[in-house]
């Protein structure tokens, strides 16, 4: 019996903030790029060249509520993934939503528009 073909499949979670309330203190972070656009996709071009299979983005609070430790602000996940969808090729996107923060009618138009 030959063997069963299996395949691993890779994604990047893009946490802006770090995974760590502290990781923007680290030395060699970059706190001042967590609402730069352009530091995302030089990311989703790395995670494409790399073989990666999609990025995911949870979405949450613009401000959480560890903010006086923390760096914690980030964009919607639309936002994120209209900006780097325009610069990758081949790499798949992954999002939440959550209902206190969006509208749920809105989304299936606007994820329509992405694959447009």
């Amino acid at each position: 019996m030959p063997a069963e073909k299996r395949q691993l499949n890779l994604n990047l979670f893009i946490y802006p903030g770090g995974h760590h309330e502290a990781g923007w203190r680290y030395k060699d972070s970059a706190p001042e790029r967590v609402l730069d656009i352009a530091y995302y996709q030089g990311l989703a071009k790395k995670a494409e060249a790399s073989k990666f299979d999609a990025l995911f983005f949870a979405d949450g609070p613009a401000l959480a509520d560890n903010i006086r430790y923390a760096s914690g602000f980030r964009l919607e996940p639309l936002t994120w993934i209209s900006a780097l969808a325009a610069v990758t090729e081949r790499i798949g996107f992954i999002a939440t939503a959550r209902p206190p923060t969006t509208n749920p009618t809105t989304w299936p138009g606007c994820l329509l528009l992405l694959i447009i």
